[in-house]
């Protein structure tokens, strides 16, 4: 008795997820080639959806029977990127259409088809497991997909989905974009950009809100600061120059910038050369805290002025 005759034809895609399976599986498993090809054809129980790839079923596939497909056929170390790898994530926002795409090690060769679109990088990300496909981090899934989308109102709504709902930072938005260098980055880089300035913008006003809250005189806003050389390193929230008191309010999780945080801290240590008091308090903190803001701002205050 052949393997062939202990098989179960109908039952045999429950051994593959999703129903996909390459075709040197099937004959491992002891079918023939002619076996497989008379079962993919027109009106059989099979179909072949990439080369070498099937789908055990004669439904049209869904999309995730494609991605898993496209898995199948790029081989080891690939993983999912762009819109599929979004949906895989969560996000609404995310359009999967079109072809998968997938990243492989630059070290691999495998060519894209009318269904596939392989892309070797050098730096491959670290793979998340999502309704059991590989697929990158939520971060490098915005960037591939967001660079190759040329309208910016959709951009927009995509980086915004990713960075206020589901918490990426703009800085790993920005690293990635940076990294990859490929067509499209300008436009990610521009939307970033504005979506930082609307932070701040929204930060700063809050802030305005805790010092009226804490009944505190009004500091000089937004007061830029210099190096010893005169290079700018930004600007302090605010000062209280009769107290000698200095409010820096960095918002580091939402600064495109992956510099911010040493300038800050630059900026920290040259107001403190000019003898002022430094309270730094990170953004995310007058959302998450603002009692425990205003007290220590209050208290830092007093502090200040006592010692002047």
């Amino acid at each position: 008795m052949t393997n062939r005759d202990l098989i179960n034809l109908d039952a045999l895609s429950t051994l593959f997820p999703h129903r996909i399976a390459r075709t040197s599986d099937l004959v491992d498993l002891g079918l023939t080639g002619a076996t497989v090809k008379r079962r993919c054809s027109p009106g059989g129980p099979w179909q072949s959806l990439l080369p070498g790839v099937l789908l055990l079923d004669s439904r049209a596939p869904t999309r995730g029977q494609l991605v898993q497909a496209a898995l199948r056929y790029a081989g080891q170390d690939a993983v999912v990127t762009g819109h599929d790898a979004l949906a895989l994530h969560g996000v609404r926002t995310a359009l999967p259409h079109g072809r998968v795409h997938l990243l492989i090690p630059s070290k691999r060769f495998v060519r894209s088809s009318v269904d596939v679109l392989v892309e070797r990088t050098p730096t491959p990300p670290r793979p998340v497991l999502r309704q059991g496909l590989l697929t990158v981090p939520l971060a490098r899934a915005a960037v591939d997909a967001a660079r190759r989308i040329t309208s910016r109102v959709l951009v927009s709504a995509l980086f915004a989905e990713v960075v206020f709902q589901k918490g990426v930072r703009l800085d790993e938005l920005n690293t990635q974009l940076v990294m990859g260098k490929h067509r499209g980055t300008a436009l990610c880089l521009e939307v970033l950009q504005d979506i930082g300035a609307r932070i701040r913008s929204g930060v700063a006003s809050s802030a305005r809100g805790l010092v009226l809250r804490a009944g505190l005189p009004p500091p000089r806003w937004n007061v830029p600061v210099d190096d010893a050389r005169g290079n700018p390193l930004g600007t302090v929230t605010g000062t209280w120059e009769e107290a000698k008191l200095a409010w820096d309010v960095h918002a580091f999780d939402f600064d495109p910038a992956p510099a911010s945080y040493p300038t800050a801290l630059k900026r920290g240590s040259r107001l403190a050369a000019t003898g002022l008091l430094v309270l730094h308090t990170p953004a995310a903190r007058i959302r998450s805290d603002p009692e425990g803001v205003i007290a220590e701002l209050m208290a830092v205050f007093d502090q200040a002025r006592a010692r002047v």
